[in-house]
């Protein structure tokens, strides 16, 4: 009776939410305290949103790289350059973390917010795992088998270590997520929901703005969402869509023009210094392509932060000579005039975008009496064998591309059905948002910070490994379910 009377994908939907909520429990809100430490970006969201250090007079080495902080004091909210709209559920977690206590503030707070947006996305892509027909059991298969694919992979401690910081990457990668679990949800369901929608408009608004380097990305979404009017036919539908899209379309625009002059010329330092010119075979002849100053030649290869360079990277000439008479569009032509350089840069990252964390920066808290940097190794298998097992080179990356995009255009061709081809297209647009990440470092920041600035690459890469073995079980479940009639 149970079997003939309840879809079965709800309960697996209950238990992947509960899974997955148990492992964050387990990972995050037991000792020891796992987080991951300030590399200095963690000021950008601190200062806006009222949270501060709780002792000002923390040794540098302490605060920074080695050792990830657990309590945070707060601070009357101020002004910042730094455009997210991350601000906004941190600033109000925080508000209500005051009520509890006024005068510390634990950040196992985000920790809980990013694990219950984990778990929503768990069971939505539970709830709506394709059926089999009347074969229950293969229904209830696919579902256990696909849920515990994606919790096996973000719940890894690397991507859940995230949680318990002040950086952007959880966001934007929730963002994802939830972005594609609505839009699952939405072409397996006869007449999708407006609050659906919204879930998607607001999951793919926090992608785009979770940093300005992603704004594109909502240019993207919002053609997706384009694609959605068929799934509904009455006028209401075709509002609410448009509206989505012209969210979409507005945040993009004003996410690209809010962004600060003071970090523009940061990254653009990274660009050319720390980018073009790092490593390369004829710098005098990179510097007269760019327009550079031939004096500046000293400063190759050094990075806007680092204390030793020749010339202050703050040095009102470098920035008339060199930072205001250039732009990123600079740095593009040059690679387009030298793409084996570009290809030699995107080696690098290659090389990097295995690594779902970086390794330079710690996980546990000064107390614990760990190394310095110590990370944790509870739960990583996943991340483990990627750092360690999967091949680092570009060949492997364009190779999985290649077949990923013939495998969805292979199958968008077979199917009629514009439902399925609408599903098809989400996850080219994760693979295109991998893509965008992979290669934007590379231009807008040289090789600074890689291991971190790849993240976004890293968890659209494992959402495209998880879809491609998804799509294979299905097949083979499917083939097996066949063979039992």
């Amino acid at each position: 009776m149970f079997w003939r009377n309840r879809d079965i994908r709800m309960t697996i939907a209950w238990i992947a939410a509960a899974v997955t909520v148990g492992l964050a429990i387990w990972l995050l809100m037991t000792p020891p305290f796992i987080g991951v430490a300030d590399n200095g970006d963690f000021s950008r969201l601190m200062r806006i949103t009222g949270f501060q250090y709780p002792d000002s007079d923390e040794a540098y080495a302490d605060r920074y790289f080695a050792y990830a902080h657990q309590y945070f004091g707060y601070k009357a909210n101020w002004g910042s350059t730094y455009v997210t709209t991350q601000i906004i559920p941190l600033a109000v977690i925080g508000w209500i973390a005051r009520i509890f206590n006024s005068h510390i503030f634990d950040i196992r707070w985000f920790g809980a917010f990013y694990t219950v947006l984990l778990a929503t996305a768990a069971y939505l892509f539970a709830r709506r795992t394709p059926e089999f027909g009347e074969r229950k059991a293969a229904t209830a298969a696919f579902g256990i088998l696909s849920s515990a694919m994606l919790i096996f992979v973000f719940c890894d401690i690397a991507y859940l270590a995230y949680f318990q910081s002040f950086f952007g990457e959880p966001y934007a990668m929730l963002g994802m997520l939830l972005a594609v679990a609505s839009v699952f949800v939405m072409a397996n369901t006869d007449k999708p929901s407006g609050r659906l929608l919204a879930l998607f408009v607001i999951a793919a608004l926090a992608v785009a703005t979770s940093k300005i380097q992603n704004a594109p990305l909502g240019f993207a979404f919002a053609l997706l969402a384009w694609r959605m009017f068929f799934l509904r036919e009455d006028r209401r539908w075709h509002r609410q869509v448009l509206t989505g899209i012209g969210i979409l379309l507005a945040a993009s625009v004003l996410m690209l023009a809010a962004a600060p002059k003071g970090f523009a010329h940061i990254n653009l330092y990274q660009s050319i210094f720390f980018g073009v010119l790092k490593d390369s075979p004829d710098v005098a002849r990179d510097m007269q392509q760019l327009g550079i100053p031939d004096k500046y030649r000293v400063n190759a290869g050094t990075n806007y932060f680092q204390k030793d360079a020749p010339i202050p990277q703050d040095d009102p000439a470098l920035r008339r000579e060199v930072l205001e008479p250039i732009s990123h569009k600079d740095i593009v032509l040059y690679y387009l005039r030298h793409p084996s350089r570009f290809v030699e840069k995107l080696e690098k990252a290659a090389e990097k975008g295995v690594f779902v964390r970086p390794s330079y920066l710690g996980n546990y808290v000064q107390e614990e009496g760990k190394p310095r940097g110590a990370v944790s190794g509870t739960f990583d298998t996943w991340s483990a064998w990627k750092a360690h097992r999967m091949p680092h080179t570009l060949g492997v990356f364009v190779g999985f591309y290649a077949l990923y995009f013939a495998g969805l255009v292979w199958w968008w061709l077979r199917t009629a059905s514009r439902r399925t081809r609408l599903v098809l297209e989400t996850m080219a647009t994760v693979g295109i948002a991998g893509l965008f990440a992979f290669v934007v470092p590379i231009i807008g920041d040289g090789e600074a910070d890689l291991g971190k600035h790849l993240f976004m690459f890293s968890a659209c890469f494992d959402m495209m490994v998880v879809s491609a073995i998804t799509a294979l079980l299905y097949g083979l479940v499917h083939i097996m379910a066949r063979k039992r009639v």
